[in-house]
């Protein structure tokens, strides 16, 4: 049990699920310190996220994004995308980063038009910004490497969430699996290889990102988590979840990075800039590109 201001806060180890459903509720006042692990505690309990399906059953396409790039302004007007489509396609701007919450095309959204769609590393940094705004991509990049039938996945994630409507999830898995076989995200950086045709299959065999994708993935954690302060034993979202890949190479590529940006010991990792509006924008790690 924890200890959060006045009031206890049980957890259960092992399990990723608070003992009561009210907890937030019965918990406050909480001290600074209460808060951070509160917010912790709320960020590994998949019960509390919301959004598993919200891309209208359709997961983003390459050629999407190249359409968007080519006339950022009338993309929406072209036929070659029936209605629903063109909803699924302005929520996957924003899911992506392409665009901020206003609409506003982000560095990233700056490079894809200067670079093309053919640049993996842009690609890294898309992955990154999936995971941490879309549920059903964090809870999927958890899974580590394996294999599974997207038939499979529904369940897997029903079970983790049983509050999900059935349609729910299978709009969720749908989403996902379509991103990873319509982009270089499920192929290219082996976040999952779709096969079959009615029976489809994620591989996912994970990725060796570049130093830009584990910096941003550190940064996109330090926002979602509140603190700079990220120790090690911490059951948080690291790169190496985000890109299943080994903990050594991502520790390897850290090190061999501008210090500047954070600061690593045998206890964790510092992030050293902390204005938040220069992380968010996304400018600082795109100069590491």
């Amino acid at each position: 049990a924890f200890l959060i201001g006045q009031k206890w806060l049980l957890y259960l180890s092992g399990s990723e699920h608070f003992c009561c459903p009210f907890m937030v509720i019965l918990i406050w006042p909480v001290t600074m310190i209460g808060a951070k692990l509160l917010r912790c505690l709320i960020l590994t309990d998949w019960t509390y996220h919301k959004g598993w399906a919200r891309h209208n059953i359709f997961g983003l396409r390459r050629e999407w994004l190249e359409l968007y790039l080519e006339d950022q302004k009338g993309w929406r007007n072209w036929s070659t995308l029936g209605n629903r489509q063109v909803d699924s396609l302005a929520v996957w701007l924003k899911t992506t980063g392409i665009e901020d919450q206003r609409g506003k095309l982000t560095p990233l959204g700056e490079q894809f038009i200067a670079k093309g769609t053919d640049c993996a590393f842009l690609w890294e940094l898309l992955w990154v910004n999936v995971v941490f705004n879309f549920p059903t991509a964090r809870w999927y990049a958890h899974l580590r490497q394996g294999e599974w039938t997207t038939t499979e996945l529904k369940s897997m994630l029903r079970r983790t969430v049983p509050r999900l409507a059935e349609r729910t999830v299978s709009n969720a898995i749908t989403e996902l699996a379509g991103l990873m076989e319509r982009t270089p995200v499920g192929d290219e950086l082996g976040q999952g290889d779709v096969v079959g045709k009615r029976r489809r299959r994620l591989i996912r065999r994970g990725g060796k990102p570049c130093n830009a994708a584990i910096a941003h993935a550190l940064v996109r954690l330090y926002l979602q988590l509140g603190q700079r302060r990220l120790p090690w034993d911490g059951n948080f979202t690291w790169p190496w979840v985000v890109f299943a890949c080994s903990r050594q190479y991502v520790l390897e590529r850290m090190i061999s990075m501008d210090q500047d940006l954070f600061s690593i010991d045998e206890e964790g990792v510092t992030i050293r800039m902390v204005d938040k509006e220069e992380w968010q924008c996304g400018g600082t790690i795109i100069t590491l590109l």
